[in-house]
């Protein structure tokens, strides 16, 4: 059965950017990582996936570049379209699209050309990200305990599962009133997408998805894969801080979480997801539609009772926009479960 596992050597990373130069692209990534409970403005703009061997960096939900480390350095990963500035426009260029990876090795990454490269990367990343992506960042902006984003499951192997993994946008560590965070987890959609909606008394497809999800969790075996692998995501996150990121100032709220969550041995899974709507147009949104139609799908998501069939599906709900809540998720109800 494939394992759930989250690790990174981030001691080696560090011991190699310590001997390279300061302005290597490496370091000039981490100098652009925005934390959880950060607004990604300015320079500081990229979030970060802690993977199975390997990191993720996303620029407005919308993954950039990916880094992985082995016995000759580390390895970085750049679609050829952000390697060759091919932005998304919004009318459409009418060019072929790029296909393919740039691979930078170790020697390339060490050189501060490669580091000058790190901007155009990233803005050119940026004119991809959609509307539902802008708003999972607009989430990690109000949600400090975010651990991960896109969490991709690996396809179940046991006899009549369907070979297609689950995936969920956002993993919190939830904290309440001193006690231990516990793991959360949250699927973050638009007011316009049409997987929140269906006709009749059928279900949304949204609620198949998250059953997928739930019955993998199932799985023998898979909660104490889940709890390993955030344990170890936790501790990742605070060594990579303390390499990249500490300035000598307080700490922010994230790292007290992490550093909670790393010392639990085994920190509670709530299996059944929430969803989080977005019923705003989150800004520099790319899709050519009019911004009003946000806000007219998210009156018929209720006027038509879509909200009422999750609802029935014993799913909490969370709206975020104008006459509905903030991007504060609720915690969602804790029901221990063993691994």
């Amino acid at each position: 059965m494939p394992t759930f596992a989250r690790s990174f050597a981030v001691n080696a990373l560090a011991e190699w950017d310590a001997n390279s130069s300061p302005n290597n692209a490496v370091r000039t990534l981490f100098n652009r990582w925005s934390l959880p409970g950060e607004m990604s403005v300015g320079e500081a703009v990229l979030r970060l996936g802690l993977r199975d061997s390997y990191l993720n960096f996303y620029i407005k939900g919308q993954s950039v570049a990916k880094l992985s480390i082995g016995r000759n350095g580390p390895k970085l990963s750049v679609h050829k379209a952000y390697t060759s500035g091919r932005r998304k426009e919004r009318e459409g260029n009418g060019a072929p699209p790029v296909q393919g990876y740039e691979d930078y090795d170790a020697k390339a990454l060490a050189h501060p050309a490669t580091g000058s490269l790190v901007a155009g990367w990233i803005e050119t990343a940026e004119s991809y990200a959609s509307a539902e992506k802008r708003f999972v960042d607009d989430l990690i902006t109000a949600n400090p305990g975010v651990i991960d984003l896109e969490m991709g499951l690996p396809a179940s192997d046991l006899p009549g599962s369907e070979r297609v993994a689950p995936r969920m946008d956002l993993v919190v560590a939830q904290c309440v009133n001193g006690e231990p965070p516990s793991i959360a987890f949250w699927e973050a959609k638009c007011a316009n997408n049409p997987e929140l909606r269906a006709s009749g008394d059928t279900a949304p497809r949204v609620v198949k998805q998250l059953g997928k999800y739930v019955r993998w969790m199932e799985e023998s075996g898979r909660i104490a894969q889940v709890q390993q692998a955030y344990r170890n995501t936790a501790t990742g996150l605070l060594v990579a801080y303390r390499v990249f990121r500490e300035s000598g100032a307080s700490d922010p709220e994230c790292v007290a979480i992490w550093k909670a969550l790393a010392e639990l041995d085994a920190p509670t899974v709530i299996v059944q997801p929430g969803i989080v709507i977005g019923n705003y147009w989150p800004d520099g949104s790319p899709e050519r539609i009019a911004s009003s139609r946000m806000a007219q799908s998210a009156a018929s998501f209720a006027r038509k009772d879509h909200r009422l069939k999750l609802d029935r599906a014993d799913i909490q709900v969370h709206e975020v926009g104008p006459d509905h809540d903030g991007p504060v998720l609720p915690l969602l109800p804790t029901t221990p479960v063993s691994g």
